[in-house]
């Protein structure tokens, strides 16, 4: 498709006729953003002339991008050091081989064979990842093209959010709860661009919030859908910084909503740009809020009021088990299941009439249900939805989160559909430090009696201890559900009955519908937005509260001997490869996923039975896809130390002579190298 050869015909005009030059300070012309700046490029993320908000411009990428003076002190490096030599456009998904560049330079550009006016835009074609030499002048600069295959692009756009000159990025981040209006611009990976502006940007999170790549809450005017999400006002942009795969949140997210769990926050990968400078690959996912438009809308301001202002005998709630809550948050204190309590809705101010009385009505009704936990009452299903406690503790079991029941474990207090009161455990939310991501606290660790926190062997939630002090402290809500006979029994039905399949679906290949999608998939929207992240500056690795991801013992589940089986050899990663980190999480979350089957077969009252299994020519493992590991296996089937079963026989028979050769092994080198063999490797077997 031709692309507009000019931009924006003011800009050409005004400056044709020389009334306008551009100089540091000078005022842009009407209908372009406020932030552009002269001698700069800029890149545009749609075709549509008419759009102005989706604008990125050339920037350098920075080796050190999140490293303090300090960081850079000890290191023995100067500020600066590491920046890039050359400049990059870090492009949106939409943008695809070609690409509009608007030169505001006060002469010609020229970007490989194309050139630039002064004051005008070319269309210019690019390959990924390619070099390209920039003449300027006199002058020659390096560009290289980078471009993500993520859902989408995010772009919010004010130049002056302080009303004196402060840019968005940097007011920002001076103080979390600083805030702004914006303007500008969701990009789907076709093209199609909403410019709804922004009621409110403003920083959020705990930790995360004290790392360079700063995560955000953004309040748009109006509800918007990004790239097929279900409309919501309110948004969280996850910045993920401290797990390199990019995928823990948005798997077990998406896992909750696969099993049937309320109010699953739904999210997609964006690229996300701040007045045009590129911020790196982002989660942008459903708040977890109250209201109409957003994720819990059940719950307003005042369902807990009746007509004449008075307080009802019952009302719906959110609530936050928060070891975090401060003086600024609307919280009580358990000193049932010593634990912070958060409520998120209704949030009354101080000085309301029922400030008091809501969170005394908060405290009371989970006190009632902590207690029921602890003791397996007999009226415990009718004080919490036994099915979403189950679910919500499997999912922190099988992650081994480390901040289970400390924070960020929301219940919904509500009706059920026979008009009962009572808890359900939901949404899902924050789960950065699980899936073999963090090492935790040794000291703690060792008081707990957990030896095996890394790894995806061992029992965890019910060790993992509360804030308070004392012997009662010892166990949460959700330590003491992994003690619960009746919760522990429930939770072995459905993890065969709902959790393996929705697993199973996971490891298939090129599952793209519904609530939980395939790995593949994942990883294909996610290959290119990483390498853009990663090249931009944020660290694979990024200090000592990770552990290290260079090498797992993996395992597998015997469904004959309803055993887990740990493999004989280690697996080793590239800790500074996205693919290898990506494969970390996935083989952590399988064998994890596997010594659980172990644990919870005994109680299983079905038949358990192997999934029946997709398979793909070049799949020697049988795990759903095509990588190095598969050539690995049939290296090994060739010199007889492993036995192929006979469907993995079948995969592993690349060029279809009936017997398995190293030549078979070569055939999937060259398929992960993207060598083309004339085979149909990774394709179905019919």
């Amino acid at each position: 498709m031709k692309k507009l050869i000019s931009i924006l015909l003011a800009l050409v005009t005004v400056l044709s006729l020389g009334l306008v030059s551009f100089s540091v300070g000078a005022a842009v012309p009407e209908g372009l953003p406020s932030y552009f700046e002269a001698d700069m490029l800029y890149a545009h993320a749609v075709e549509d002339s008419a759009e102005t908000e989706a604008w990125h411009h050339w920037q350098h990428a920075d080796s050190y991008h999140d490293y303090d003076e300090y960081d850079l002190r000890d290191l023995g490096l100067t500020p600066g050091e590491g920046v890039s030599k050359e400049k990059y456009f870090f492009l949106p998904s939409s943008v695809k081989g070609s690409v509009v560049i608007l030169n505001t330079f006060s002469s010609d550009v020229k970007i490989g064979d194309t050139t630039i006016p002064a004051g005008k835009t070319a269309e210019v074609s690019f390959t990924n990842g390619k070099t390209y030499t920039v003449t300027v002048g006199s002058k020659t600069e390096e560009l290289k093209f980078m471009s993500s295959t993520a859902e989408a692009a995010i772009f919010i756009n004010n130049p002056d959010a302080d009303g004196s000159g402060t840019d968005l990025f940097t007011y920002l981040s001076l103080d979390k709860e600083n805030s702004a209006k914006a303007t500008g611009a969701i990009v789907d990976d076709e093209g199609n661009v909403d410019n709804t502006p922004i009621k409110k940007i403003k920083g959020r999170g705990n930790t995360t919030w004290d790392k360079n790549k700063k995560p955000f809450n953004v309040t748009y005017d109006s509800a918007v859908s990004i790239d097929g999400m279900e409309k919501t006002k309110k948004l969280s942009f996850l910045a993920n910084y401290q797990d390199s795969s990019l995928i823990r949140n948005r798997f077990l997210q998406d896992l909750s909503d696969a099993v049937g769990m309320p109010y699953a926050s739904d999210s997609r990968f964006a690229d996300f740009y701040i007045n045009g400078e590129y911020l790196g690959s982002y989660q942008i996912t459903q708040k977890v809020d109250i209201g109409k438009n957003n994720l819990i809308p059940e719950i307003k301001d005042d369902t807990h009021l009746n007509t004449d202002g008075s307080l009802k005998a019952e009302f719906p709630f959110l609530v936050e088990i928060d070891a975090g809550a401060n003086d600024t948050d609307y919280h009580t204190y358990s000193s049932v299941a010593h634990c912070n309590l958060t409520v998120k809705g209704p949030e009354l101010d101080n000085g309301d009439p029922n400030y008091d009385a809501v969170l005394d009505f908060v405290r009371n009704k989970f006190d009632a249900m902590h207690k029921a936990i602890c003791s397996d009452a007999s009226n415990m299903g009718e004080l919490v939805d036994i099915d979403s406690l189950s679910k919500i503790l499997i999912i922190n079991e099988l992650s081994k989160n480390w901040d289970v029941s400390i924070s960020s474990l929301y219940f919904t207090y509500k009706q059920d559909t026979d008009g009962n009161w009572k808890f359900f455990a939901s949404p899902v939310w924050d789960y950065d430090n699980s899936l073999g991501n963090a090492t935790g606290v040794v000291r703690q660790l060792a008081s707990m009696g957990v030896k095996d926190y890394e790894e995806p062997t061992g029992w965890w939630v019910m060790y993992k201890p509360g804030n308070g002090s004392g012997k009662t402290s010892k166990y949460t809500t959700l330590g003491y559900a992994a003690r619960n006979a009746t919760v522990m029994d429930y939770c072995a039905q459905i993890w065969f009955d709902e959790f393996l399949p929705a697993l199973n679906a996971f490891n298939e290949s090129g599952t793209a519908d519904g609530e939980l999608l395939s790995k593949d998939y994942y990883y294909n929207v996610l290959e290119g937005s990483a390498a853009m992240n990663y090249e931009m500056g944020w660290l694979l690795t990024t200090g000592t509260w990770i552990c290290d991801h260079s090498n797992l013992q993996n395992g597998s589940f015997d469904y004959t001997a309803k055993k887990y089986v740990p493999d004989t050899n280690i697996t080793y990663y590239d800790i500074n490869s996205f693919k290898d980190q990506y494969q970390y999480t996935i083989d952590w979350l399988n064998s994890r996923a596997a010594w659980l089957s172990e644990q919870y077969a005994p109680a299983y009252k079905g038949t358990i039975t192997p999934p029946s299994t997709t398979l793909y020519l070049g799949d020697a493992d049988l795990d759903g896809t095509v990588n190095v590991k598969d050539a690995t296996v049939i290296q090994k089937a060739v010199a007889k130390t492993v036995t192929l079963s006979a469907d993995a026989g079948l995969c592993a028979n690349v060029d279809g002579d009936e017997t398995v050769t190293v030549k078979d092994a070569t055939a999937v080198q060259k398929f992960v190298a993207k060598i083309e063999t004339g085979y149909k490797i990774g394709e179905v077997i019919e």
